[in-house]
């Protein structure tokens, strides 16, 4: 079997290979150097000119569109990060202002709570009387002691 399929790469390689040198090209575009000065006419060049001219020019505005629109996005991406960083820097102001009004919530709520469980009252009459639950008057005393 290896050694049908070496003779048989073989054959094809001799083929491709023959191919390759029957291939001809017609004689005047091999031998004739002038085919392209012969074929266009100095009016018709100067024509392609002026068109390629037109064409750089519009290169060249396209170019500098672009290169403006550039400069616009990265504007607004400048001011499009700091309104993000100053918004930030207010929520983080906000949170920071809550927290601190639950915490003096909170430590005026444990002082309420262990007043009123001083003064005598039952668990019930402290979280009726403080519009919480029962668990959470256990848990409040239980944290201040």
């Amino acid at each position: 079997m290896p050694l049908v399929l070496i003779i048989l790469g073989a054959s094809l390689i001799y083929y491709s290979y023959r191919l390759g040198t029957k291939a001809h090209y017609p004689k005047n575009i091999q031998n004739n150097k002038n085919v392209f000065k012969n074929y266009y006419t100095k009016s018709e060049l100067d024509l392609y000119k002026k068109d390629i001219e037109e064409l750089k020019e519009n290169v060249n505005y396209i170019n500098e569109s672009i290169f403006a629109l550039n400069l616009k996005i990265e504007d607004i991406q400048s001011n499009y990060n700091n309104i993000l960083s100053s918004l930030n820097n207010k929520e983080k102001i906000k949170i920071n202002d809550t927290y601190q009004n639950f915490e003096d919530k909170s430590e005026n709520l444990n002082d309420k709570i262990k007043e009123l469980h001083n003064k005598g009252l039952s668990i019930e009459e402290i979280s009726s009387t403080l519009r919480i639950g029962k668990g959470e008057v256990l848990l409040r005393l239980g944290l201040k002691k």
